[in-house]
């Protein structure tokens, strides 16, 4: 019995000590999140801070909150709440104490950011040039590139957005304008041009006919479609064909063994077998693509480039009243830059021409 009451005696003491034993009195806001957006708030003392998105909608907000070990929170975590008001929360420790947390949610304004940051050919590897100042755009292509087809990639600001979308083919035979729209609906407008790269001679070399058509013109000037004759020449061949001679100060020859009429004057250099070389100064119009050339005999010829790349060219010329040729050359070799002071004379010399051709001064 005594045993007994002894045991009883340590279990009360026992009991009154566990019953004795401090409650927590933690009651903090650990983190506090919201899933959609992803936005991990800020928490300083007892604010809590959200920056979300431009456009966000906060009245039906839901946070996943942590707080202390043994700690309850009100409103609990994973509550759908409207932010358009700061929101309190109301953590209760172990021990009932509490603490008040204020929850803000701040909308970023719309972004007025309507810069295109980059402007890229990826097919040809380059990347244009952008003005802010002038908002234009430019890049230089490759001398024959298609530029009525071309796919450019581009990135604009952050939340704005471009017109014509990014990706999708463009004609760029004339200036195209891009519009870009910022968050806030403000634009900015951009020019974009393409040029294609050209020497600063494009008709520098020696050419050679290789073929003249010849059509009736309409009434508008155009050829009509049946050409009335075709002549066929070896661009490599002199002494049976033409051959046109493009230097680079603006002077030129051309050697001619279909002429008719052979000129005798200090001007050409003439051949027995009527191969004859006659001087003319010359300009090119980039933008009408015109070759004007001016014959030392006075003559001036106005002709239409309606095709060219690095090897060959196309012209049309009004031949006479009712007719037009059409001329197909191919590029041979090239000839003594404005570098190398050659006189005319001289630079006739360097050609080769059969034996017996007189050179007349």
């Amino acid at each position: 019995m005594k045993k007994v009451s002894i045991s009883i005696v340590i279990l009360t003491i026992l009991m009154a000590l566990s019953s004795c034993q401090k409650k927590s009195s933690e009651k903090d806001i650990l983190s506090f999140k919201f899933v959609s957006p992803n936005i991990e708030a800020s928490i300083d003392d007892k604010n809590i801070v959200a920056i979300m998105p431009s456009g966000t909608d906060v009245t039906n907000l839901v946070p996943v909150i942590s707080a202390s070990d043994k700690a309850t929170v009100n409103p609990a975590s994973g509550e759908p709440k409207d932010f358009t008001q700061p929101v309190s929360y109301t953590v209760t420790a172990e021990d009932g104490s509490q603490a008040v947390y204020s929850a803000i949610v701040i909308v970023k304004a719309k972004s007025s950011e309507k810069r295109i940051l980059s402007f890229r050919f990826a097919s040809l590897d380059l990347n244009a040039t952008i003005d802010e100042s002038t908002k234009e755009i430019k890049v230089t292509v490759p001398m024959g590139t298609d530029v009525s087809a071309l796919v450019p990639t581009i990135t604009v600001s952050m939340g704005a957005s471009i017109d014509p979308v990014s990706g999708v083919s463009i004609d760029f035979t004339q200036p195209v304008t891009y519009t870009v729209t910022a968050e806030d609906g403000s634009q900015a407008s951009y020019t974009a041009i393409v040029t294609v790269d050209m020497p600063e001679n494009p008709f520098f070399g020696v050419w050679g006919v290789e073929q003249i058509d010849y059509y009736n013109i309409d009434y508008a000037g155009n050829p009509i479609a049946a050409s009335l004759e075709t002549l066929n020449f070896n661009p490599y061949d002199i002494d049976n064909g033409i051959q046109l001679v493009f230097r680079e100060d603006g002077l030129g020859e051309i050697r001619d063994s279909a002429i008719d009429t052979i000129w005798m004057d200090d001007n050409y250099i003439v051949c027995p077998d009527t191969v004859i070389v006659m001087r003319y100064t010359y300009s090119f119009d980039f933008e009408t693509s015109i070759l004007y050339m001016n014959r030392e005999d006075g003559r001036a010829f106005v002709l239409q480039i309606v095709e060219q790349n690095a090897d060959a060219f196309v012209y049309e010329n009004e031949y006479a009243q009712d007719y037009v040729e059409k001329a197909y050359l191919r590029r041979i070799t090239s000839v003594p830059d404005k570098s190398k002071p050659t006189s005319f004379i001289n630079q006739a010399k360097s050609y080769k021409y059969k034996k017996g051709s007189l050179l007349r001064r």
